[in-house]
């Protein structure tokens, strides 16, 4: 199956084909002697991207038991991928979780000391100005519901229209202007 790319509104998604999903960030400390924030990367909300196949925006919900959890993905700024410096972290220590009562996964994201772009962002998400983030995926295997259809895809019934993604690989996490998944939020530190 093809990669997809849901470019950010502004520009309309025209850099390539891996699926953007949203996030958001916290005014807590981001890079503190290596100490990353602990972060909803995506949640089973569905979800507006952009569908190649459909030529539009659809809803869509990334199952998270289907998804392939690397050790480690590059932390970009906006989905921005066509160059190293545009890496200003990376995410580590992903695994499952929930929010808003539904399935999720959360990951340590560590912004980069080395360049003043990372800087920048991470003091961005300590005052509180970017609280958005957005997970980048290829999706593996996926099923359409048809607009007032319901089905069964890995034991659960869904309703139309909706795309169901089975399968996907995460590629990379990007701190953004804006996301798309309203409940994928930074977790909060203890007191």
């Amino acid at each position: 199956m093809a990669d997809h790319y849901a470019p950010p509104l502004s520009l309309r998604r025209s850099s390539g084909p891996i699926v953007p999903r949203a996030a958001n960030a916290s005014t807590e400390p981001a890079v503190q002697g290596g100490a990353g924030l602990r972060w909803v990367l995506a949640t089973e909300q569905p979800a507006k991207v952009f569908d190649w196949e459909r030529g539009g925006f659809i809803e869509e919900i990334l199952l998270i038991d289907g998804i392939a959890i690397p050790e480690q993905l590059p932390l970009l700024d906006s989905h921005s991928r066509e160059s190293v410096s545009n890496v200003v972290g990376s995410v580590r220590n992903i695994r499952q979780t929930t929010a808003g009562g539904y399935r999720a996964l959360e990951g340590e994201v560590v912004f980069s000391e080395a360049d003043e772009l990372s800087r920048a962002a991470a003091a961005k998400v300590l005052e509180g100005h970017l609280t958005d983030g957005s997970v980048g995926y290829r999706v593996d295997d996926s099923v359409w519901v048809p607009e007032g259809e319901s089905a069964a895809v890995d034991g659960r019934m869904f309703t139309g229209p909706l795309k169901v993604s089975r399968r996907a690989t995460l590629k990379e996490f990007s701190v953004c202007p804006i996301g798309a998944d309203t409940l994928a939020k930074v977790s909060p530190r203890p007191e």
